[in-house]
């Protein structure tokens, strides 16, 4: 029995610090940020009935220094984020994340850019096709990437080459099996896996702000665990164009062929079309409208051999006085589960809707207040949900 739709009003207070300027330290200037919000979920589990909502707690304080040494630079940013649910204390976490980044130009054409970090991190309980659990799923992920570009950002052509590594490891490793090896439980631990990259693209510019590229990359995916058939890999290839044509209109859009190719042959390969697309379109002096679209595969959690995601999202934001401005966004998304063996594969149909006002009390202190709307409407009953989440936010700087 479906449970009353009640709309609780949620109070979520947020306190964000950052100095614009940074404070100097040495060769460094740091800029460190305090977050604290509350809010209100008013089905913190993704539930389709007899959902459970929650007050929640928020603390994000980071950090982050940066160095200038003529055309080279060097960042480190460290942060957590710390969550405490009111009426399920389950559900708490504690992620968090530490990262460098450094880039150095060699000489006018050539450069140079590497980057590691550090996260732990969680899914929230229902948001993977796991089954039923009692906490979070926290995990581990430690990637490191270097980038390689020769020609200057305003040449007319550029070449760059990108290399990455990222490990993910859950920390609750027990899935249960039978004796002949067959996996009867999935928790976190189906999931570790090892991604590497590699992407080429050559970037032609046209127009003074108008550039066109095509790129090619190529992903291994390997999965930690012996019996998993989930090993496979990943190759797009693309072509688009960035844009800041006029004041009014900039953008990236590619299109390109992707194919997902599976080590076992018990698991349904995918070849297709992908695209990505972002424009940010400014129709008056005081707004702006971002417009998102995207076609593209993701790893199975637990149902079928892949995801395959359609997606569009329209954000407009405008600027009423100097001090006030709201937002609001739409998010519609369609996911359609390849290589699900049951009567019917699964299929869902997203929606978000969101709605923010924001208010500038002085130079250091924001106010926002708003509200977010989520939905998924599954073909099976049992993975729709609703949720509603109330906020206010408040953001001060020292």
């Amino acid at each position: 029995m479906k449970s009353s739709l009640k709309l609780t009003l949620m109070l979520s207070v947020a306190c964000n610090t950052a100095l614009a300027q940074g404070i100097a330290a040495g060769p460094f200037r740091v800029y460190p940020e305090l977050g604290l919000t509350l809010k209100h979920n008013s089905n913190i589990l993704m539930a389709p009935k007899e959902e459970k909502s929650s007050a929640i707690t928020v603390l994000t304080p980071q950090v982050r220094l940066e160095h200038k040494q003529r055309a080279n630079t060097y960042a480190l940013s460290l942060g957590t984020e710390i969550g405490r649910y009111t009426s399920s204390s389950s559900d708490n976490y504690e992620d968090v994340k530490i990262s460098g980044k450094a880039d150095w130009q060699f000489a006018r054409r050539i450069g140079f850019g590497l980057s590691a970090d550090y996260l732990r991190g969680h899914d929230p309980r229902g948001s993977t096709d796991r089954g039923d659990s009692t906490e979070p799923g926290v995990w581990d992920t430690k990637g490191v990437r270097g980038m390689f570009s020769y020609g200057r950002h305003q040449a007319r052509s550029r070449v760059e080459a990108e290399l990455g590594h990222v490990a993910k490891r859950y920390k609750d490793n027990s899935s249960v099996v039978d004796g002949n090896g067959n996996l009867l439980a999935l928790d976190g631990s189906a999931d570790d896996k090892n991604d590497t990259d590699l992407t080429a693209r050559f970037i032609y510019r046209v127009l003074p702000k108008t550039r066109l590229f095509l790129e090619a990359t190529e992903t291994v995916t390997d999965y930690q665990l012996d019996i998993s058939t989930q090993d496979n890999d990943r190759f797009d290839f693309s072509m688009g164009a960035t844009w800041s044509a006029t004041a009014k209109t900039t953008g990236k859009a590619k299109l390109g062929y992707s194919r997902k190719t599976f080590d076992s042959d018990v698991r349904e390969d995918f070849s297709g079309l992908s695209w990505q697309v972002g424009v940010q379109w400014k129709p008056l002096a005081r707004s702006t409208v971002d417009i998102t679209t995207g076609r593209y595969t993701n790893d199975s959690t637990g149902i079928g051999d892949y995801l395959l995601t359609r997606d569009f999202s329209i954000t407009g934001t405008h600027i009423w006085m100097p001090r006030l401005s709201t937002s609001v966004g739409f998010y519609l998304g369609q996911t359609d589960f390849k290589g699900d063996t049951r009567t019917e594969a699964r299929s869902d149909d997203s929606q978000n809707y969101n709605l923010a006002v924001n208010y500038d009390l002085r130079k250091e202190v924001s106010l926002s207040a708003g509200m977010n709307f989520g939905k998924r409407d599954s073909n099976y009953d049992s993975d729709d949900y609703d949720q509603r989440v109330f906020f206010l936010t408040v953001r001060a700087g020292f």
